[in-house]
């Protein structure tokens, strides 16, 4: 491997919004990797966004980039339907495979991906960048030290406007269920999996969940589709700390109050605010502890910034992907599991599959 860690991106074009707008920037700013190449549906598209990128190749087929001799690393950024196939047909190449989230359109995909990654011992790490967010790790590591002593309840609330009742035609695939990117899978999987990073496992749980929009308006296209996705999730339950636990995710809220987390203790408080999902960034902190008489803000220590300055003002989606990929660059490089990877992808996915359960049965889940 050389010095910098040549990256080739399936889904690197130049009409990939978040690739576009996080792991080209990520990587362009960090000294650990160099884009190397990008792959797209077609070999037009792949050399102009090439081109663009200051990336040597482009590829239409995704094993030719996985094989070639100027790629180490392969990310997969493409819609969650092709994940499956990307990393079928790339695994092969025994090269480190950075894969967004969901892992798979399901549980079974999910578990298969994981076993080719583990039977080939390749490095591997999952699109869940909200736990290398600074204060996502600050929190972690408050609660641990005791900031608000024992752990009583933890509220969380995610209010956005999107995946209600109008979307256009490059979102409308969030609402076909069979797909598996939705609310529940790409904001609930974010958020649960921040949640559960800070606070611990749930080890019961029951769920409620409901469609208020039973068709969604795509807007750019003047046409109504049948929405087969749930718009309202809602989960109380019990974490491994015995904390109880209550979680509300909501989408086509028409004035979005974005995203607060409260986490009460017997002897301290901790308070996170953010404008939409989890994973995004540009959190707000407040806490108060066992001699504080109310909130107040706290500063995230420089220490939980592990990239260059110019990252550190981003608004977090930059910043979190970013953190995520220094953190992967030490597990490719030194052997360590520092960023999560399809193995807890496929924790993920199953404590979705009990969410379903549970509110399709009324049935309380124990995990």
């Amino acid at each position: 491997m050389s010095k910098k860690i040549r990256t080739g991106i399936i889904g690197g074009s130049i009409n990939n919004g978040w690739a576009r707008g996080t792991h080209i920037p990520a990587i362009e700013q960090l000294n650990e990797f160099e884009l190397t190449a990008v792959g797209t549906s077609n070999m037009d598209s792949a050399k102009k966004s090439a081109q663009a990128f200051g990336a040597a190749h482009g590829f239409d087929q995704m094993a030719d980039l996985a094989q070639h001799a100027d790629v180490d690393m392969v990310v997969v950024s493409i819609n969650v339907k092709d994940h499956y196939h990307a990393v079928k047909a790339i695994a092969p190449a025994g090269k480190p495979i950075y894969c967004e989230w969901p892992l798979g359109s399901n549980t079974a995909e999910a578990i298969e991906m994981q076993e080719w990654a583990a039977s080939n011992q390749l490095p591997n790490a999952i699109g869940l960048q909200a736990r290398q967010a600074p204060a996502i790790q600050f929190v972690k590591d408050l609660l641990a030290e005791g900031y608000v002593g024992k752990v009583l309840s933890a509220n969380l609330k995610v209010f956005i406007d999107g995946m209600g009742g109008v979307g256009d035609k490059s979102t409308a695939y969030l609402f076909d269920r069979k797909i598996g990117g939705n609310l529940l899978t790409i904001v609930g999987g974010h958020n649960l999996d921040a949640f559960t990073y800070m606070l611990g496992d749930f080890t019961e749980l029951s769920a409620v969940t409901a469609q208020q929009f039973p068709e969604v308006e795509l807007v750019d296209i003047h046409k109504v589709i049948k929405k087969t996705t749930d718009d309202q999730i809602l989960i109380t339950g019990k974490l491994i700390n015995g904390a109880a636990a209550s979680v509300h995710i909501q989408g086509g809220v028409r004035h979005q109050t974005g995203l607060t987390l409260e986490i009460f203790g017997d002897k301290g408080t901790i308070v996170l605010n953010a404008p939409a999902s989890i994973q995004f960034g540009s959190h707000q902190l407040r806490g108060a502890g066992p001699t504080d008489q109310e909130l107040h803000e706290l500063t995230i220590p420089d220490s939980y910034y592990w990239v260059p300055e110019s990252l550190k003002s981003d608004s977090g989606f930059v910043l979190n992907i970013a953190q995520a990929y220094h953190k992967f660059a030490q597990d490719i490089q030194k052997g360590t599991s520092l960023t999560p990877g399809f193995a807890d992808a496929v924790k993920l996915h199953q404590l979705l599959d009990a969410v379903e359960i549970a509110a399709q049965t009324g049935v309380r889940q124990y995990l």
